[in-house]
């Protein structure tokens, strides 16, 4: 049954290619047409095009390989198969269209049913491939109709134009050959472009098989042409003609041939001394063209006695082989072409790409040979072939090891078996790295511990020719046991720190604790004052008195701050974990107050909470205490523009950030901004509006006791980003939390800027 469904879809595949004018329409509508026949509830095609791929849409694309997800959730592979959970799909599959091995796009089927269409799994290879060859041949139909559109409008051009079959028969000629080569249009069509250009059987192939070819027409006044050709298809040439005599040669190759990377042109005059070079000469022979016109070629040709002989006395063409030394240690060979241009010679020197790519391959064999790492070739069946230096001194190698099984260098069996499992790896993933295997010397004397990465070697046919097994010896027992030593002193240390820091917040504590009444009381008896209950103040009295009361509030909110550093510090805090909703904390009495703050200040004020934060526990009131103190920071230090406060789900986690725009913080504030008592300086002048400096201290202690991380981004004059974490799950314990791939990048991109 499976199977005659299958059918029915590749049939009405056939059928809707049948109605479809272009690749994308085709496209489009099997999108639809598969969304309608499996019930889908959304069929979405990408473009690559127009840059809208996604994680999986390149996984697949480079796989060639339909992308199944029968059983989507918040830990799916890839971003998009999370969103499209989010969404309340279960099932996705990413069918890749290809052209040629080259991509042209994705149909993504999405379903909320998980079930439905895992019967029909086996069937969307086959689907894939249908739609991909249909596609291909509409593209193919439209391309050559460009070209046909192309060549007609080429009538119209200056240049000579031919369009040739696969032996050579002229097809089709433009008006300009007609009139350049004096002929008619019956005449020249059925001519062979041989007999047109004078030219030898050699050159066809040569040309019908898509190089360039210089011609000699004696008919044609001695002109000289250069043939360049294109292919249209299999039995069709697009053949375009320029006419390169005398200075016009040298125009059109420095125009053609100025950037290229492997041939350099040159102009001889009758003494065979250069009269011009191109401009790439420096890029290809790492030698200035003013060095060398006004010399003659022989100065810089190996065997020059011989060469001379030849090159004085040739007709036409003369091509060989030469080795050039420009001096400076620049010796190059190269295929050199010269074509007799009247008393001139025109001159096009081919780098040997052969010979430079056996320099490359020698360069980096020696660098492997000094590299630090032990690094052992081996073939496909695991016998060695190479090694360098380093494998040669770790492992003891010797001539006679090369031809023997690399499974001999295991100490164990549970060795030998990871790394042939690690070798099949390879062999399909291109590399595998951090293998931990237990090795031993040639003789058998030494075990030793060694962490690898192994890489499969390609041929050009991407057949595996072999394996690169790059060795890293780990620490002896030793060196570990010395440092383990060192890390249990270390840790008798930080104990021994820990309990001082612990004796000192807790006298903080109690002598903040002692000053709150007399303090307290300071501040009733001032009020009492100002209301005249024990008479009637003159405004210097109440001035003063004002004065004592706003001070003593002050040193109140101080002393208030002081103990919640000083109990946060000393562990005797107790977060009250309950379910937070972030937009409920937006109309925190606390928040709207500061919100309302920001907006009289005359700045935007923005709260964003992306649609990706689920659910997650924390002490609501300690997380109040955060955003107030970010928030109040980022109002004092932004005069104009706004603060952004944004969350979103990131990993395991949720991040918070407090972004400003005011007048950012220095790359040395930010890294003691989180220190007690800290406070933001510009210059040597404290800057006006700053407080205590234990409110960042204090987000520090509590995303610390939430087990989260916290950071600053920010440079002077562009505002500064504030971003805490909070862990989704509140039992996950601090020295077990990891952050994913992306965390860690973007993580260490925040510490190179200073946070």
């Amino acid at each position: 049954m499976e199977s005659l469904a299958t059918d029915k879809v590749l049939m009405g595949i056939l059928s809707i290619s049948r109605e479809s004018q272009t690749p994308k329409d085709l496209v489009n509508k099997c999108a639809d047409f598969l969304k309608g026949t499996y019930g889908v509830e959304q069929a979405i095609i990408k473009d690559p095009q127009q840059g809208k791929l996604g994680s999986v849409d390149e996984y697949t694309l480079n796989t060639t390989k339909p992308f199944i997800d029968s059983n989507l959730s918040s830990y799916s592979t890839f971003a998009e198969l999370i969103e499209y959970y989010n969404r309340g799909f279960k099932f996705c599959a990413v069918l890749p269209i290809v052209r040629e091995g080259r991509p042209f796009g994705t149909i993504t089927l999405l379903s909320k049913d998980g079930t439905r269409l895992q019967a029909y799994q086996d069937s969307f290879s086959a689907i894939a491939a249908l739609v991909s060859a249909e596609a291909s041949v509409k593209f193919e139909r439209d391309k050559s109709l460009g070209l046909a559109k192309y060549f007609d409008a080429s009538f119209n051009s200056t240049y000579p134009q031919f369009l040739v079959d696969a032996v050579g028969t002229v097809i089709k000629a433009n008006k300009y050959s007609l009139n350049s080569f004096e002929r008619s249009q019956k005449d020249i069509s059925g001519a062979n472009i041989a007999e047109i250009f004078e030219i030898g059987k050699e050159d066809v192939a040569k040309l019908l098989s898509g190089s360039s070819i210089v011609s000699y027409g004696k008919a044609q006044r001695n002109s000289i042409f250069e043939l360049y050709p294109s292919r249209i298809n299999e039995n069709l040439m697009h053949v375009l003609v320029s006419e390169v005599s005398g200075i016009r040669n040298a125009q059109v190759r420095e125009k053609l041939m100025g950037n290229a990377d492997n041939e350099v042109f040159m102009m001889l005059d009758p003494d065979r001394k250069v009269t011009w070079v191109s401009a790439n000469a420096d890029k290809v022979f790492r030698i200035s063209k003013d060095m060398l016109i006004g010399k003659s070629i022989f100065d810089f040709v190996a065997d020059a006695d011989n060469v001379k002989k030849s090159m004085l006395s040739f007709t036409g063409k003369y091509v060989n082989y030469l080795n050039f030394d420009f001096g400076n240690n620049i010796r190059i060979g190269a295929r050199f072409t010269c074509y007799k241009d009247g008393d001139s010679l025109s001159c096009i020197v081919a780098k040997d790409y052969e010979k430079y790519v056996k320099e490359l391959v020698d360069d980096a064999e020696e660098l492997i040979d000094l590299s630090s790492d032990s690094i052992i070739r081996i073939d496909p069946s695991g016998y060695i072939s190479t090694f360098n230096r380093s494998a040669e001194r770790l492992f003891k190698l010797g001539k006679e090891m090369k031809g023997t099984q690399i499974y001999s260098l295991c100490a164990d069996p549970q060795s030998q078996n990871r790394l042939s499992n690690s070798l099949i790896i390879a062999k399909t993933n291109g590399v595998v790295g951090d293998v931990f295997l237990n090795m031993v010397d040639y003789d058998r004397s030494t075990e030793i511990p060694c962490q690898q990465t192994i890489k499969s070697l390609v041929d050009d046919k991407n057949s595996v020719v072999g394996y690169l097994v790059i060795s890293k010896e780990l620490l002896s027992k030793k060196q570990f046991e010395r440092v383990q030593d060192d890390l249990d002193k270390a840790l008798r240390e930080v104990d021994r720190l820990s309990g001082e820091s612990s004796l000192k917040s807790q006298f903080i504590y109690n002598i903040s604790h002692d000053l709150k009444t007399p303090i307290t009381n300071i501040m009733g008896f001032s009020k009492l004052m100002l209301t005249d209950n024990f008479g009637e103040l003159t405004k210097e009295q109440r001035d003063y008195i004002q004065i004592i009361y706003d001070e003593s509030e002050r040193f109140l909110q101080l002393v208030k701050q002081i103990l919640d550093v000083a109990k946060l510090s000393s562990g005797i805090v107790k977060l009250d974990y309950q379910a937070v909703d972030l937009k409920e904390i937006a109309q925190n009495p606390s928040i709207k107050a500061l919100e309302e703050a920001c907006k009289n200040k005359g700045l935007e004020w923005k709260w964003d909470i992306d649609y990706t934060v689920p659910p997650f526990k924390a002490d609501p009131n300690r997380l109040i205490q955060v955003f107030s103190n970010l928030i109040s920071n980022a109002l004092k230090f932004t005069e104009q523009g706004g603060i952004t406060i944004r969350a979103y789900k990131k990993g395991k986690y949720v991040r918070i950030e407090v972004s400003d725009t005011g007048i950012g913080i220095s790359k040395e504030d930010k890294t003691k901004i989180f220190k007690k008592f800290y406070q933001l300086k510009r210059g040597l002048i404290k800057q006006e509006g700053s407080g205590t400096g234990l409110g960042l201290s204090i987000v520090k202690e509590v995303v610390s006791l939430h087990n989260g991380k916290k950071g600053v981004i920010s440079e002077i004059g562009k505002g500064s980003t504030f971003w805490f974490t909070i862990p989704i799950d509140p039992k996950m314990k601090k020295k077990t939390m990891q952050y994913n791939k992306e965390d860690s990048q973007e993580q260490a991109k925040e510490q190179a800027q200073g946070t």
